[in-house]
């Protein structure tokens, strides 16, 4: 399923690359991402990890637009129980992203931008660090305790400066992550920071 719809993305960006859409535009982009895990157990408490993000945006429109991308990010974070020390879980990810936008400020050569919307994201890997001994100990006992599809909100603003866009946006776990056994809740956010170049 993810292949299909990352075969689908990319066809649409070839496509439009080659037609006259009024407000097109397409490039790379890279970031920074601050993510942390969330769950319902007081006991545990979680710790932000950072990490890059590599993709490709597309946008689409004048005033109002929008903007579908796909980017590799690596999500997850730390969580901790106690003094029993600290697992890390690493969701190495291909993340689709479609937010619709609007250009609120123009001032001519830069512009200001609000945007919103849905994110799905596939995971292609799953790393779980746990101390040594101490793995039955946490929720998450092995990568079939997590999902590898998850849904997700993003919202942010922007700014354009010529062939330069910057996008700073805050992203909203929608989905438990978790699958196992256990009544517990893991959900992940992330903080994104980001660097664009529109080629078109």
């Amino acid at each position: 399923m993810k292949k299909i719809i990352l075969a689908i993305f990319l066809i649409s960006f070839a496509f439009l690359a080659n037609s006259q859409v009024p407000g097109f535009s397409i490039g790379p982009k890279i970031g920074y991402n601050s993510n942390r895990l969330s769950t319902d157990f007081d006991s545990i408490t979680s710790d932000a990890r950072g990490s890059l993000q590599f993709g490709a945006f597309m946008r689409i429109g004048k005033k109002i637009y929008i903007q579908p991308e796909a980017n590799y990010v690596i999500k997850g974070g730390k969580i901790s129980i106690g003094d029993l020390g600290i697992q890390e879980i690493k969701l190495k990810s291909i993340t689709v992203p479609v937010l619709v936008g609007i250009r609120a400020i123009n001032l001519g050569i830069a512009n200001v931008r609000l945007m919103a919307g849905p994110c799905m994201s596939f995971v292609s890997e799953t790393v779980i660090k746990s101390p040594s001994g101490l793995l039955t100990s946490f929720p998450i006992q092995s990568k079939e305790d997590l999902k590898e599809t998850n849904w997700s909100v993003q919202m942010g603003g922007g700014i354009d400066v010529s062939m330069i866009t910057i996008d700073v946006r805050y992203e909203i776990g929608v989905d438990n992550l978790y699958t196992g056994e256990k009544d517990f809740s893991l959900k992940n956010n992330l903080f994104n920071v980001s660097l664009g170049i529109k080629l078109l």
